[in-house]
């Protein structure tokens, strides 16, 4: 969520000031987005499972978040240096042809 958090605080202060900027960073933007936004919902899911006395896969639904968080979750210091530094190599590749 801190990655989130400083990667959107990030685009939207280049948006109004450097938009291909901010633009270049808009698909890890949103691969981090989902990211914490899967992880916060699979934690919720875990917590919930964990306070029913039975009826529900409570390990397996405790795992699978902790699965998530040890595996894709810590992606997302990544996908922010991704966001907000990514903009050069982008532009690089655009004006070479390449993109």
């Amino acid at each position: 969520m801190e990655s989130l958090d400083r990667a959107t605080a990030w685009l939207l202060g280049k948006v109004g000031t450097s938009p291909d900027t901010a633009l270049a960073g808009a698909t890890p933007y949103l691969r981090l987005f989902a990211s914490a936004a899967g992880g916060c919902m699979l934690a919720d899911e875990g917590l919930a499972a964990s306070r029913l006395n039975g009826g529900a896969d409570v390990g397996g639904r405790v795992a699978l978040a902790r699965f998530f968080a040890e595996n894709i979750a810590v992606q997302a210091g990544g996908l922010e240096t991704t966001v907000t530094e990514g903009a050069e190599s982008v532009s690089d590749a655009a004006l070479r042809g390449a993109a």
